[in-house]
């Protein structure tokens, strides 16, 4: 007896498999991302007071498989025989594909510093000033560019 299971099925059995496998691996790094010493730096003393950093982590990760199939692709009239596919073996009357891709990354930015003094416990913020800035102008090109297409509107009616 013959065996006639289809070797694409296969083929996506083992794509699956090792999806499974980077996957696993990709979501053990962004779990280590945020971890506490990935958040709150280690402390460090000066003078009387212990200052320890604590940072913004962002992460983040995609990835995915595929399989494709389908029948074999009709000859065009436009093509000549000699460029045309050769026939598929007996018993084989599809084409087929298949991919695997993934990605992820993670970033961190401080946000504050921790001080531990004589006096207590002061929590002071770091302020990015160039996103503070990119924000400001996106508000202001957003306003303006509202403001001018108020105006045609109110042109266009009167």
């Amino acid at each position: 007896m013959t065996d006639t299971r289809d070797t694409s099925a296969d083929g996506a059995v083992s794509l699956i498999d090792r999806a499974g496998e980077q996957a696993s691996k990709m979501v053990e790094k962004i779990f280590a991302a945020a971890q506490p010493g990935a958040v709150f730096g280690q402390p460090v003393d000066a003078g009387s007071y212990t200052l320890i950093t604590a940072a913004e982590v962002t992460s983040g990760g995609g990835f995915g498989a595929g399989m494709g199939r389908g029948t074999a692709p009709k000859p065009d009239a436009k093509q000549s025989p000699s460029t045309e596919a050769a026939p598929p073996p007996a018993g084989r009357q599809s084409i087929g594909g298949s991919g695997f891709g993934g990605g992820g990354g993670s970033m961190g930015r401080p946000v504050a510093i921790i001080a531990i003094g004589p006096s207590g416990v002061t929590v002071r913020p770091v302020v990015d000033i160039t996103k503070v800035t990119l924000a400001a102008l996106t508000a202001a090109a957003a306003m303006l560019g509202l403001q001018r297409a108020m105006r045609r509107a109110a042109k266009g009616k009167s």
